[in-house]
């Protein structure tokens, strides 16, 4: 074919596939689709980014052992962002310019993920947000982003608020809280719904820095506000290392901590001192359970990862297993002909999709890409998590913005 039919025949194509179109191809091929997936496997969260990476490459390999979407396989391409905005920002950049993923998703952190967001809306990609809560992501509302199995922080707040005042019956809340973005987020919603709901303050609010090991100055400042309860916001092993030390130290008041720190791991670390505490759970059931579901899907998840480290499978495997067959199922939906557009499209027609019974349903709509408002009450007993007979009885204000 010489140059001048060559040129007709592209301009032949554009006249059928816009420019815009074209672009929206990237990742799909006749027999694949490339994802682009990031969070931390390395640094202080990396126990969230290890269990997102391994819970996501699970179910698209069970996808793809499946028959894949439409006869295409799923390509995942992963990228440590080390719980680093910087490092969240270029691992995108790689993913989206180098290795022209179809879509991201993220598997890491709000302090990373929260980083990334002005990028990904400013190069229109899908992305699905599975672990982070950080307001960003949906909200103010962008057609591209998705958070799915962790809620919004704004949620964790009404919950929060609700149920320190209500089941606890507290007065006096005190709220320890980390420094950095997804536990100084929990602090600030539950402030603010208890300030919105029951016109009350917290006695105090008392910070800490990522990985600090000794907790005895903000425990003592925690005693000295008298506390009925102390709500603690941070990471499992923060949060193990502050019980056992508050114990050490005679603190008397009962712990509620962030949904993040309930997991089996925490209970590990804290030993006994983890007894009574509470929280919300992001899974209707976690990994040790004897329930017959979660024994036949721990004992799939160890024969793919035989060499995985105690303590895992952990919550995140779970969050992200089930997101990942959200996103599947979403492509699956779209056609043959996949664009982002039709994948969009799919996404926001999802009602109350849960891969199994481990999963919390997701569902979003065309005003609103919150796929979970659902958490579940949970307390150490006997060394194990079990649920709380507790129901919120305040309407959520969440979806209302969206209205």
């Amino acid at each position: 074919m010489n140059t001048f039919s060559s040129a007709l025949r592209l301009v032949a194509v554009l006249a059928v596939f816009p420019l815009s179109a074209l672009a929206q191809q990237n990742g799909v091929g006749p027999d694949s689709v490339t994802i682009g997936v990031f969070g931390p496997i390395s640094g202080p969260a990396s126990y969230i980014g290890l269990a997102g990476r391994d819970g996501a490459a699970l179910a698209f390999k069970e996808v793809n052992d499946a028959g894949g979407i439409n006869g295409r396989k799923i390509r995942m391409v992963f990228e440590d962002d080390a719980h680093s905005p910087a490092r969240a920002v270029a691992a995108a950049k790689k993913l989206v310019e180098q290795d022209k993923v179809f879509m991201l998703m993220s598997v890491g952190g709000s302090n990373a993920t929260a980083g990334t967001i002005d990028y990904v809306k400013e190069k229109g990609l899908p992305m699905y947000v599975s672990i982070s809560s950080a307001p960003a992501v949906t909200f103010p509302f962008a057609r591209t982003l998705f958070r799915g199995g962790t809620t919004e922080t704004a949620r964790y707040g009404e919950l929060y608020a609700e149920f320190l005042r209500e089941h606890y019956k507290a007065k006096r809340i005190v709220i320890l809280s980390g420094r950095e973005e997804y536990p100084r987020n929990e602090g600030d919603a539950t402030v603010a719904k208890l300030k919105e709901w029951f016109n009350e303050a917290p006695a105090a609010r008392i910070e800490f820095n990522v990985g600090d090991k000794d907790f005895t100055p903000q425990l003592s400042a925690a005693q000295r506000a008298n506390p009925d309860v102390i709500a603690f916001f941070g990471n499992p092993a923060e949060a193990a290392l502050a019980l056992r030390q508050a114990r050490d130290l005679g603190v008397k008041a009962p712990f509620f901590v962030g949904a993040n720190i309930v997991d089996p791991a925490f209970i590990a670390a804290a030993r006994g001192s983890a007894e009574t505490a509470k929280g919300f759970s992001l899974v209707p059931v976690l990994p040790g359970s004897r329930l017959p579901e979660m024994v036949q899907w721990e004992a799939k998840w160890k024969r793919e990862y035989p060499n995985a480290p105690a303590g895992r499978p952990n919550n995140f495997d779970l969050i992200a297993y089930a997101d990942a067959y959200v996103v599947t199922d979403a492509m699956k939906r779209a056609g043959p002909a996949l664009t982002q557009d039709s994948f969009i499209a799919a996404l926001e027609a999802t009602r109350n999709y849960k891969v199994n019974g481990l999963a919390t349903a997701r569902s979003f709509s065309t005003k609103h890409h919150i796929g979970n408002l659902q958490l579940v009450p949970m307390e150490v007993r006997g060394g194990a998590w079990e649920p709380v007979q507790w129901s919120s009885t305040h309407q959520s204000d969440i979806l209302k913005r969206y209205e």
